[in-house]
């Protein structure tokens, strides 16, 4: 049994090591252009290793957005599930997609340049996971709705759609360099500000 384990974690590690290589790849080099050769060379492991633990370039990219729009979500039902106040809910996840920029940025631009604009994942799995954290946001703007923090006049999804996008649009701003990142005390006012904005539009009379 412990064999077993001990077999499975290195299977396991071996995985994360190739995934990890992928990200910088792509973040590097984009999807399209680089190859499974590259990905190999990165992460110093065999050619047919990488064909071991996955059937191709876009079984590595569908495995990158799994794990992380997973996180995600799960960030958002345990927003859910420790504040009751839409300011502090917001907040939240605005930070966790913010302050992934400033520790992960390569997974971000993998996530924002390679895959969120990717005809590849209008497969139907990956339009329902890709959904569901929509859904998820969609539900607590409808609950805070409920309770006459939110204007009854505004779609709680298209608000949903509109915050997520505008996150989006400031994450591809920093990638193209459009944006400058900003840090310490700008970067704490700006997310805020950020936040402050939407509450600002949607909040009830």
């Amino acid at each position: 049994m412990a064999e077993k384990r001990k077999q499975r974690s290195a299977t396991q590690e071996k995985r994360r090591l190739i995934l990890s290589a992928a990200v910088r790849v792509f973040a590097k080099k984009g999807f399209h252009r680089c190859r499974i050769s590259d990905i190999a060379a990165e992460a110093e492991v065999a050619y047919g290793l990488v064909y071991h633990y996955f059937e191709n370039k876009e079984d590595i990219l569908n495995s990158i957005f799994d794990e992380n729009w997973g996180m995600l979500a799960k960030v958002i039902e345990n927003v859910e599930e420790q504040s009751n106040e839409l300011d502090a809910k917001l907040q939240a996840i605005v930070d966790f997609i913010l302050d992934a920029y400033r520790l992960v940025p390569d997974i971000l631009q993998v996530m924002v340049m390679e895959i969120a604009r990717s005809s590849k994942f209008l497969k139907k799995p990956k339009i329902e996971a890709f959904e569901q954290v929509f859904q998820q946001l969609t539900r607590i703007l409808a609950e805070h709705q409920e309770r006459g923090e939110v204007r009854r006049d505004l779609d709680p999804k298209l608000m949903a759609y509109m915050i997520f996008g505008s996150i989006e649009l400031i994450l591809t701003g920093y990638l193209l360099g459009t944006i400058e990142p900003c840090m310490g005390e700008v970067y704490e006012s700006n997310r805020r500000v950020f936040t402050q904005i939407f509450l600002h539009g949607i909040r009830g009379s």
